[in-house]
């Protein structure tokens, strides 16, 4: 892994925990449960996508405000501090949780894309902006996420990906290509 020079992570369930209850949320806006919560948001009447939104925002920030470091990702942050590899986080949840989220776990990452910020992933323009930004070659990028959506966007930008904190392998993780159960194991990959 040492082509690496530039790292995105996704937010919640990678960098912090989340105890988001997505039935619960999709029951109260009425989204059907294999539908995506932004994609059916977008499908909804004006006033509706508004009405869903305050409902998401409140469950976003009451989730951010009992959030803490994920096992291991802490010290990871730091020795890409040390070892001076730029990092940026992209994230489906809305800017203010988000920023409740980063303050109190004062992580250390400036560069935040939130939903309000660009499309959603699995959408790449996030990660090819971030990649730009860094003026780095895709190719000397990892996208390192939880959830299924980080690594399509990862690949939908050409980009590495990572899975990573898992209990045991989801369906999707032929999606990645770096699979690690938690920080520690991609700390020893990345700077052994």
């Amino acid at each position: 892994m040492k082509h690496i020079r530039g790292i995105i992570f996704d937010l919640d369930g990678t960098l912090v925990t989340s105890s988001l209850n997505f039935s619960a949320i999709k029951h109260e806006i009425s989204c059907p449960d294999h539908e995506d919560v932004l994609s059916f948001l977008r499908s909804l009447p004006e006033q509706k996508q508004h009405e869903a939104m305050e409902i998401i925002h409140r469950h976003e920030l009451l989730d951010a405000e009992c959030s803490d470091w994920m096992p291991g990702a802490q010290a990871f942050v730091d020795k890409c501090i040390i070892e001076n590899i730029p990092m940026a986080i992209v994230t489906r949840n809305s800017h203010h949780p988000t920023r409740v989220k980063i303050k109190r776990n004062a992580i250390p990452i400036d560069r935040v894309i939130t939903r309000e910020n660009s499309k959603p992933k699995p959408d790449p323009s996030a990660l090819l902006q971030i990649a730009k930004d860094f003026k780095l070659p895709t190719g000397a990028m990892l996208m390192v996420g939880d959830y299924k959506y980080d690594l399509e966007a990862g690949r939908n930008a050409q980009m590495h990906s990572c899975l990573i904190n898992y209990p045991s392998l989801p369906d999707y993780h032929h999606l990645a290509d770096y699979t690690f159960e938690h920080f520690d194991l991609l700390h020893q990959a990345m700077f052994k």
